[in-house]
């Protein structure tokens, strides 16, 4: 399964980078890839549906250097 997770808020701190890549990693996540956007940072990764949640919740909460204020989580199915 595949997800993009759009995050908003205070969010483009570079700590915040090696974060997600550190507890996507952990979570058996691949193909883990971040942008930047407009309206805030943009999380595309690939892995169990259950672990993608958990980055998302995860990710919400995130280090102190960043204030997250709304996540969305979009998931399909990888072909």
């Amino acid at each position: 399964m595949s997800a993009k997770i759009h995050l908003t808020g205070d969010v483009h701190s570079d700590d915040f980078l090696n974060w997600i890549a550190k507890h996507a990693h952990k979570l058996g996540l691949v193909a883990v890839k971040t942008q930047s956007v407009a309206t805030g940072l943009e999380v595309t990764a690939q892995g169990a549906e259950e672990m993608l949640q958990a980055l998302a919740l995860g990710a919400s909460l995130g280090p102190e250097s960043v204030l997250v204020e709304t996540v969305t989580i979009t998931t399909d199915a990888c072909a």
